[in-house]
């Protein structure tokens, strides 16, 4: 889909500016258009996907700047379209008028009518009538010509951050670029020589893209870490000429892959990679072992473009929430259902096991596994209504049930137990430790009338 996120603030004019945020559910890249004033009395904020709200803050002075993403400026023409902010606004050349930016509503962006003070738009009240659709298209040679002009204009509007006498892009960009930096790591079980590893993504000048990399506990503690590659993404775009961007990675939880060798190596991943950097991901699954994409004669999981969710339920079981065709998404763009996807089965087979309401954000599963900490396997279901408040179901189960329908050590196992509501506060998030149920609430809680009370951003077990 695409999220295009619309920051216009006109340069020394004295009117509150349009700040719109669009969902647009397409399978097209993100498209980020920004530019910053140096005076703007006061703000205006619209979100037209549901309300519109408004702010008039002053603000008292904003720095003059002009972005331009240059982090892939040796790819391909592909790449230059998504890897461009642009400014896109007709400006008018008198400095006391008003200037039209675009709005937008939940369906289409449109050019807006002249802006009030202090107006701002919800999406009933914008036109739908859309000259700019050919930008969804965002490899073809219109739409990369749009992007190039629109960057023209907003250097020549606002000053070119490399050739205005400036240290502060350099400055920025060899912090962003230093080898310098703290490498975060995440550790992900053991190596074949049973030492701890720890796993990093990294870009740096040399590696605009990405490395996914791993290095052993005890050389990471070192002056100079010796890391072992794992995926090089600028190596892999280069060899299938898509402008991929790094979106993550879930890796199969050891106590739920019977080849992790006794739980101590973490052996298949699911990887999330974008094209140019869009909120549609292609989901591919990877081996830890051999650093290779799970081949398709082994069945690896693979899905194309789409706003997917996607998390092992065991080694060959996902839990897959994605855009299977009509009815499968939200109003948002996002995941309606969930499914049960056995490996080696067509993902159109795969049963649904839960759905939410085309009005709710989205849906989602997953499953929480505390044996490790002497708790049970939860398997827990959700809907999202807005971005702050969900509903929750809970269920314990054995791990029997987190197999295949037709896998042998199914046999004569029970049914699982029921799901049961979490009966908490649309508001609260929920997480599991061991045997305890952690709630934060965002608001004063009060399960019983008249009973105690809980107070809002203090964690509770249950």
């Amino acid at each position: 889909g695409t999220d295009r996120i619309l920051l216009l603030a006109a340069n020394a004019i004295k009117m509150p500016t349009l700040l719109s945020f669009h969902r647009h559910r397409s399978r097209t890249s993100s498209a980020l258009i920004l530019a910053l004033a140096t005076t703007v009395p006061s703000i205006s904020l619209a979100t037209t996907s549901n309300a519109a709200i408004s702010s008039t803050a002053p603000v008292s002075r904003l720095p003059l700047l002009a972005f331009t993403n240059h982090l892939q400026q040796h790819g391909t023409k592909k790449q230059q379209f998504s890897s461009s902010f642009s400014l896109a606004f007709q400006h008018k050349e008198q400095k006391n008028q008003e200037f039209r930016p675009f709005t937008t509503n939940t369906n289409k962006m449109a050019p807006s009518a002249e802006i009030s003070e202090n107006v701002a738009f919800t999406a009933k009240e914008i036109d739908l009538d859309d000259p700019y659709m050919y930008l969804e298209e965002v490899e073809s040679e219109e739409s990369l010509s749009f992007a190039r002009s629109a960057n023209e204009a907003c250097l020549k509007a606002l000053g070119d951050p490399k050739t205005s006498g400036s240290t502060t892009y350099d400055r920025v960009l060899s912090v962003l670029e230093s080898n310098d930096r703290i490498a975060h790591v995440r550790k992900m079980g053991k190596n074949e020589n049973g030492e701890d590893s720890m796993y990093n993504f990294w870009k740096d000048g040399s590696n605009p893209k990405g490395l996914w990399r791993r290095v052993t506990m005890t050389s990471y503690k070192t002056s100079d870490p010796e890391w072992e590659t794992v995926l090089d993404l600028d190596d892999l775009a280069s060899k299938e000429d898509i402008s991929w961007v790094w979106k993550g990675s879930r890796p199969l939880p050891r106590a739920r892959d019977p080849m992790s060798e006794d739980g101590t190596r973490v052996t298949r991943a699911l990887l999330s990679l974008s094209r140019g950097g869009a909120d549609a991901i292609h989901l591919r699954e990877f081996d830890l072992l051999t650093n290779e994409f799970v081949p398709s004669k082994d069945n690896g999981f693979v899905l194309p473009e789409a706003k997917t969710r996607a998390s092992y339920k065991s080694r060959d079981v996902l839990l897959v929430g994605s855009d299977f065709g009509p009815g499968t998404l939200t109003d948002s763009g996002y995941p309606r259902t969930v499914r049960e996807w056995v490996r080696g089965t067509d993902i159109k087979d795969a049963k649904v096991v839960f759905e939410g309401e085309a009005t709710d954000v989205s849906v989602s599963a997953y499953i929480d596994d505390q044996r490790h900490h002497d708790g049970p396997i939860y398997e827990v279901r959700s809907r999202s209504l807005t971005f702050y408040t969900s509903k929750y179901w809970v269920r314990t189960i054995q791990y029997e049930h987190l197999l295949a329908p037709d896998d042998p050590l199914r046999e004569g196992v029970e049914q699982p137990n029921k799901f049961e509501e979490v009966d908490v506060q649309i508001d609260a998030d929920i997480d599991f430790v061991g045997k305890w149920m952690l709630i934060s609430l965002r608001s004063d809680w009060e399960p019983t009338p008249g009973g105690k009370q809980y107070k809002k951003r203090i964690p509770y077990l249950r």
